[in-house]
């Protein structure tokens, strides 16, 4: 409990080591580090682990009962007072939640009621309890070698696109693959692209009054 109120005292500054003491713990109070309840160290402790006297301590604390940083009670040890501690900030209630929807349309969110969680589970803990250990630590940043395969080889059957594992990379995300490759391309000196806006998008043109033909590309930074 000494070492935790962490007490530091300089004996070349000329300040009094009571006075330090003191204000030690009031500095700690105040900023929250020592707060309401919190027990303080017997004074033989706390003087042995700072090589102070003993009596010098009991007088430190007798001057902060008396101030009220500091309450006692018989046969209980010293904490710090409630009504000297720093005031907590007030709680706010959680906002409530939105009505439920019949559907979500916002773009870029699947159906997650369809969702095939109990698939999806026994996939996983089968893949789980034949994996060996090494399929548990940090693999190739890039995504596993096996579902790169997978995935170029659905590329090249469904997407006719002539690519290979060693060209696919896994993310963990939309935003992710789009920082990947905005900064592919900011690395080449590419800062305009041209992207086909969602229907959020060319509402939210249209409100500002640009004018844009849906479904035409536009550019952005």
């Amino acid at each position: 409990m000494a070492a935790e109120v962490l007490v530091t005292l300089d004996r070349g500054c000329g300040v009094p080591l009571r006075v330090q003491l003191e204000d030690q713990f009031r500095r700690a109070i105040w900023s929250g580090r020592l707060g309401a309840g919190d027990r303080v160290p017997s004074s033989r402790a706390l003087a042995k682990a700072l090589g102070l006297s003993r009596g010098l301590v009991q007088e430190c604390y007798a001057q902060l009962l008396a101030e009220g940083y500091l309450v006692t009670r018989g046969g209980s040890a010293t904490r710090v007072a409630t009504a000297a501690s720093r005031a907590e900030p007030a709680s706010h209630p959680p906002p409530s939640a939105p009505p439920r929807l019949a559907a979500d349309f916002a773009s870029g969110v699947p159906d997650l009621a369809s969702a095939p969680r109990e698939d999806w589970s026994w996939a996983v803990r089968e893949a789980c309890r034949a994996a060996p250990n090494r399929e548990l630590g940090y693999g190739d940043a890039a995504g596993h070698p096996r579902l790169r395969e997978v995935l170029a080889g659905y590329l090249r059957r469904v997407r006719a696109a002539d690519v290979t594992a060693s060209q696919v990379i896994v993310c963990s995300g939309m935003a992710q693959g789009f920082t990947l490759v905005l900064r592919a391309l900011a690395g080449r000196g590419l800062t305009r692209v041209g992207v086909r806006g969602s229907g959020a998008d060319r509402l939210d043109h249209r409100r500002r009054g640009l004018g844009r033909a849906p479904g035409r590309p536009g550019t952005r930074r």
